[in-house]
């Protein structure tokens, strides 16, 4: 069969990203769907308004895989062969700039609530939350102006100020909330006396930086794209999987605490991987503390660990919805 060719139109450009959009998005999608069953799992005992989050942005990115499940097929499927799908927007596109602005949203609002509990100063977590909601707000705008307007092409270019503002500021939130975390970490930092909580305030910035930098990253290159090259559809690789990267992101925050509440230490003694941003969750399995192999000739393994503790702790609160009273105060962690 010999390829439509339509004048001054590169069709691979317009069909060629979306392809790829879509197949990354299910990939995002399947990785999403093993941390989710690790969470639940490992930290079953998380308070209920994390679980909230967890749960909600999972549904959400069910229902926005939904959504580019049928915008795949009417496009490729009933409309294969349709010169028209390449300048009219399917209708199951509409609700998905919103769905995105939501899932970057909670995720970002995570994140500012946990520098509201490090801090306890209101100012900077204030004008994290003013760039969110700003990011939210522009997000259902644009969808609800493609829908009323018409679902042509043309209409997006039209909208191109709201499209830099949402993208821009969900950036901007991004980089915020990252600079934020490094500066709150790098003070504690200057005043720790400990060597084993001087290097694990190194891996909270390490780690801080690497999750800002991959969605801030993301929206800066969607936004570049779109702004430089929005006649072709290549932007749209960074929207069909913006949403699931800030839920990734999410998820992977919270599984990462696992290592060192398991408080897994080598044969040897020595201390465990500490490459966890928030060391302050339940894990369902408590570790085994010794080993004693009782025969003639057994080898004897045991362990133990000496906690030193610096004059002005970062308080890590346990998510547990009985936080530290009684048995659970044992999971709460001061660095």
């Amino acid at each position: 069969m010999p390829r439509v060719v339509i004048p001054g139109v590169d069709v691979a450009l317009l069909t060629g990203p979306l392809v790829l959009g879509y197949m990354w998005s299910y990939c995002l999608y399947g990785i999403l769907i093993v941390q989710v069953y690790t969470y639940s799992e490992s930290y079953s005992r998380d308070r209920a308004g994390i679980k909230a989050v967890v749960w909600g942005m999972f549904i959400l990115e069910t229902v926005f895989t939904l959504f580019i499940t049928i915008a795949a097929w009417n496009q490729y499927g009933l409309g294969w062969g349709d010169t028209d799908t390449l300048v009219i927007i399917d209708w199951s596109w509409e609700p998905l700039p919103a769905l995105n602005g939501v899932l970057a949203g909670m995720a970002q609002m995570f994140y500012t609530w946990r520098i509201w509990s490090l801090t306890k100063q209101p100012w900077l977590p204030a004008i994290i939350s003013l760039v969110v909601l700003t990011q939210v707000t522009v997000a259902f705008y644009y969808g609800i102006v493609v829908s009323v307007e018409g679902r042509g092409v043309d209409k997006l270019f039209a909208l191109t100020p709201e499209i830099t503002v949402w993208l821009t500021s969900t950036a901007a939130a991004d980089l915020l909330i990252t600079f934020s975390l490094v500066w709150i970490f790098s003070r504690q930092k200057q005043r720790s006396t400990v060597p084993r909580t001087f290097g694990m305030i190194n891996t909270l910035i390490r780690y801080s930086v690497e999750t800002g930098a991959i969605t801030s990253l993301g929206a800066i290159v969607e936004v570049t794209l779109w702004l430089t090259s929005h006649q072709w559809n290549i932007h749209f690789i960074f929207f069909l999987v913006l949403g699931k990267l800030y839920s990734n992101m999410l998820l992977a925050t919270l599984n990462a605490r696992a290592p060192i509440l398991r408080g897994e230490l080598s044969v040897t003694g020595s201390a465990p991987p500490t490459n966890s941003f928030w060391a302050d969750g339940t894990v369902n399995s408590p570790p085994v503390s010794n080993v004693n192999l009782n025969s003639s000739r057994g080898v004897y393994i045991s362990r133990s660990v000496d906690v030193a503790k610096d004059v002005d702790p970062i308080a890590m609160e346990d998510f547990s919805p009985t936080g530290t009273n009684g048995r659970d105060a044992q999971h709460k962690s001061d660095w």
